[in-house]
């Protein structure tokens, strides 16, 4: 195994904090994240994580509580992305990564899961064979592997899911992590494409959708009584309609789901397979959705919930669980902080710290011995910078109905001058939303001296079922009046040059920042759109091609390009059919590897802007991927942000 000795950064953040620091620039925020999803083992004696270098991802592994950490895997530079890491046993590892693949001209992200050995031996993929004569859409369905369990009792198997060309849909396996031996349990009749075992691994519910010639938004939800039992149908659902129903986990009998019933808000609930009818909220927040279950460290068993208000929360059901987590939020005074992940015996365990203006850390700590101490900051180049707050704010939108969002203002010595703005809305759309914590690229901003402005537009996620879908059907209208109202309220405030600023954004973003760049031509100084959309027909109509969820929800959140009146209004809030009207500066950057907005939404508006005279530039990144996840690309993006942004508003 590679030794990388991590403690060099460790030892250079300490340098930086007692040294004169350059001023910032992009070069320091426009690095990768340095570690991601650190897992301890079950025994309490290892901590594996995905490590980000400059020559591409890896997974790493170290004694707990060392810095000192060894390379157990490699990817290829630029093609793959590992997504996630879980314990087998405290000897062995599940990767699970992925690589872009072009299937009928659309990109999509493939799954490859592999087990490896905690001293970096017996690498083994772990995978299924497909025909040769295999269609395309088959191709795309075998790209989805799902861990389902990891058999707490048999160190050498998991249940994982992926796509049965036999059964045409997701079949279950008991797969020999050493061996790559696959053991199909059952056929699949259902169009099932989520199986959800209980705690000892026995699969017992599916979660399914009707299947239809032209949209597929009839779930279905499947049940046995045992692995001898026959498989009955409990009851259909309407999707994007009725209420959510996301299965975690049988648990005593009693299905775990996260749901909207009754109250609108994503909450916690015991279902009665039985009855087919929901028993008892186990957690449910006033205002704000559940996002996920915490599970014990085999993932057996559903220990508590997370939900965000600004910043990550915990909820506990156990006093044992909650008087821990108590221990740890005191323990780190200043900052937000949260298990992530821990040992079977729960005395160990690493701790995600986080706060608006300084890079997210992970803290090891030994509770049974009583020690503690870092383990790596995500971004050590940025520890001990002086970096602005990120500001809450609320206001009233033109309808009244109530905005939420963040304001951060560069850290400046000139009071006399107000900053420039960038106004930076999230991607998505739906069901997504900004936090009160630290984002490279809204800090970046602000070390150059812009301000900027984030808005929770309807259809972010996260406030309620309610607010989510008042964004459907709301491209270029409701959600784009948000965030120009997010402006105005802005504006009204006088803290920041308004007269300078820059629409920006990344995928969804890009699109408002295109759309704002046609509906509002004398406002903006510069347009910047990554990964972005320009043609929002295009978009659906591409995409309606493809039937099941894909075509659902083209068809329940954009709109039906089949319909002609439809077609015709998303035609018109598309920025590619109103070059005539833009008059801002354009920069345009996206990755040809892109498997979520094809990459002719941003060179087809190039093409055709460059011809109209429009001054545009456009950054093509050859591997590159939506979120441009390869650290060549990311470097790049920044510098550009920055080059282009130093031009047109200083």
């Amino acid at each position: 195994m590679n030794k990388i000795l991590l403690t060099l950064m460790l030892s250079l953040v300490a340098y930086f904090g007692h040294a004169k620091t350059p001023a910032l620039n992009y070069e320091q925020f426009g690095t990768l994240p340095m570690i991601e999803y650190p897992s301890v083992s079950p025994n309490g004696k290892f901590i594996a994580a995905i490590y980000n270098a400059s020559d591409g991802p890896s997974v790493v592994i170290s004694d707990f509580g060392s810095a000192e950490v060894s390379t157990i895997v490699q990817l290829k530079k630029s093609q793959d992305r590992i997504e996630d890491i879980a314990w087998v046993n405290s000897s062995r590892l599940l990767i699970v990564a992925s690589y872009s693949e072009n299937i009928l001209n659309r990109r999509f992200r493939r799954d490859r899961i592999f087990s490896v050995n905690t001293d970096g031996t017996d690498l083994v993929e772990l995978k299924t064979k497909m025909p040769p004569s295999a269609a395309p859409w088959e191709i795309r369905n075998a790209g989805s592997l799902r861990l389902v369990s990891l058999l707490k009792d048999d160190k050498k198997h998991v249940l994982l899911q992926t796509y049965d060309y036999r059964d045409e849909a997701q079949a279950v396996y008991k797969v020999n992590v050493y061996e790559n031996d696959f053991d199909k349990l059952f056929v699949n009749k259902f169009d099932v494409y989520a199986w959800v075992a209980n705690e000892k691994g026995e699969v017992l519910f599916g979660y399914g959708t009707e299947k239809s010639k032209k949209i597929s938004d009839v779930n279905t939800i499947w049940h046995r009584k045992n692995e001898q039992s026959e498989w009955k149908l409990l009851h259909k659902q309407k999707a994007y309609r009725g209420e959510k129903f996301s299965p975690i986990i049988v648990q005593d009998d009693k299905l775990l789901v996260i749901s909207d019933y009754k109250t609108r808000r994503k909450a916690l609930w015991s279902y009665d397979i039985k009855t087919g009818k929901f028993a008892d909220m186990l957690f449910g927040h006033e205002e704000y959705d559940v996002t996920s279950a915490i599970y014990n460290a085999d993932r057996s068993r559903v220990i508590g919930v997370y939900y965000y208000d600004d910043y990550l929360r915990e909820h506990y059901f156990q006093d044992e669980d909650s008087k821990i987590s108590s221990l740890v939020k005191n323990s780190f005074k200043g900052y937000q902080a949260t298990i992530f992940s821990r040992s079977e015996d729960k005395t160990k365990m690493l701790v995600y710290a986080t706060k608006d203006n300084s890079p997210q850390k992970f803290f090891w700590l030994d509770i049974k011995n009583k020690k503690g101490g870092l383990w790596f900051s995500t971004y050590p180049f940025l520890e001990r910078q002086a970096m602005p707050n990120v500001l809450p704010i609320k206001f009233d939108a033109d309808d009244g109905v109530g905005l939420t969002g963040y304001l951060t203002l560069p850290l400046s010595s000139n009071s006399e001058s107000k900053p420039p703005l960038v106004v930076w809305p999230h991607g998505g759309p739906i069901g997504i939303r900004d936090y009160q914590t630290f984002d490279p690229y809204v800090q970046f901003f602000t070390s150059q001296g812009y301000a900027v402005l984030q808005v929770n537009y309807r259809g972010s996620g996260g406030f309620g079922t309610n607010f989510e879908t008042a964004g459907y059907h709301q491209w270029g209208k409701r959600m784009q009046q948000d965030l120009y109202n997010g402006f105005d309220w802005l504006k009204g405030k006088d803290l920041v040059d308004t007269n300078k600023s820059c629409f920006a954004g990344y995928s969804y973003g890009g699109y408002a920042a295109l759309t704002a760049a046609f509906q509002q031509p004398e406002q903006y100084r510069c347009i910047v759109s990554i990964a972005g959309i320009s043609d929002l027909y295009t978009l659906a109509e591409k995409d309606y091609r493809w039937q099941g969820n894909i075509r659902a929800s083209i068809v329940n959140t954009i709109g039906d390009p089949t319909d002609d009146k439809v077609a015709g209004e998303l035609e018109r809030l598309s920025a590619i059919n109103h070059i005539n009207k833009i008059k801002s500066p354009i920069l345009l950057m996206h990755g040809r590897y892109d498997t979520q907005v094809r990459v002719e939404q941003s060179s087809d508006f190039f093409n055709k802007a460059k011809s109209a005279g429009l001054d545009v530039k456009y950054v093509e990144f050859e591997y590159g991927t939506h979120y441009l996840d390869e650290a060549d690309n990311r470097l790049e993006a920044f510098k550009e942000l920055n080059d282009f942004l130093k031009q047109h508003l200083k």
